[in-house]
């Protein structure tokens, strides 16, 4: 839903090093996270240069930093798409003709992206398929695929975190809170199956990233995961405490990671390839910390 007295509001130019974070301003009588949506800009030092409103009602789930430069901000509660350019303005979303609650996007190395459709409920506020869209560089829709979906706990999460292999082909997503890791042949548009399972409790995943090693790193709530190609091998890292680590973002410099606690609101740094710990920042952004991205 969009709020008419909130209007999309401009951050600074982008720099080198810049890090940008989702920062609802929540509703605390919502029954889900819910609020107004914002887009925090720090410096490379987490030092806050920006804030912008999104003018819209919901919660930012997905960021992504497009080749060109721009900041997709996506919240699947309002169905928007939110856009900043590299000069901090607000950009128009660009038309898909497709109505549905995307929460993340992966940009192509042809140009073109891909948008994971967060729900997968009937007909409410949680109405969706749980499809993948691919799109080309010109924005026209070229593919759409259904991978499969375990709806998470509540029944009505879809594609809600993506990550695409260095074969450019298999992509690997998970419906958060449930138990698995799935992946999905892109080129022959097919169903791999369970790539992963948890099975130690809480028995729930949520976001994942694609480690330089190739291997799959993926947040678990209380730790985080890296699994070897094939799916059954892997290593468990203990995180700071915190329930609430429910996304992985590698930086641009492929020497560390961040690890995101939505609860809590804290991003921990993890230096690659040992994952050993570098620092841990809380940004006082509780129930917010969904997504971040970073400029090159």
């Amino acid at each position: 839903m969009t709020d008419q007295s909130l209007v999309a509001t401009s951050l600074l130019p982008f720099a080198s090093g810049d890090i940008f974070v989702p920062a609802p301003r929540l509703d605390p009588s919502a029954r889900f996270p819910t609020g107004q949506g914002a887009v925090r800009q720090y410096d490379a030092n987490f030092t806050l240069k920006a804030e912008a409103q999104t003018g819209h009602i919901g919660l930012i789930s997905g960021l992504g930093l497009s080749p060109e430069g721009v900041l997709w901000a996506l919240d699947p509660q309002a169905r928007a798409r939110t856009l900043f350019g590299p000069e901090g303005e607000a950009l128009p979303s660009p038309a898909l003709l497709v109505d549905a609650g995307f929460g993340s996007v992966l940009f192509l190395a042809d140009g073109g992206w891909l948008l994971g459709e967060h729900l997968c409920g009937g007909p409410g506020p949680f109405a969706g398929e749980g499809r993948v869209l691919r799109f080309g560089a010109d924005g026209g829709l070229l593919a759409t695929y259904h991978p499969e979906t375990n709806g998470g706990v509540g029944g009505f999460l879809g594609v809600t975190h993506m990550a695409l292999a260095d074969d450019g082909r298999t992509l690997f997503h998970v419906s958060e809170t449930g138990a698995v890791v799935y992946a999905h042949d892109l080129v022959d548009d097919r169903r791999l199956g369970a790539f992963h399972t948890r099975t130690d409790p809480p028995g729930m995943v949520f976001g994942l990233a694609i480690l330089p090693d190739g291997r799959l790193a993926v947040a678990a709530g209380n730790k985080l995961r890296v699994i070897a190609a094939g799916g059954a091998t892997f290593e468990d890292v203990t995180l700071p405490a915190g329930r609430g680590w429910a996304n992985v973002v590698v930086r641009p410099s492929g020497k560390s990671m961040f690890v995101l606690d939505f609860f809590g609101g804290q991003v921990a740094e993890l230096a690659l390839p040992d994952f050993s710990f570098v620092r841990t920042l809380d940004l006082g952004n509780p129930q917010g910390l969904t997504s971040l991205a970073e400029v090159p």
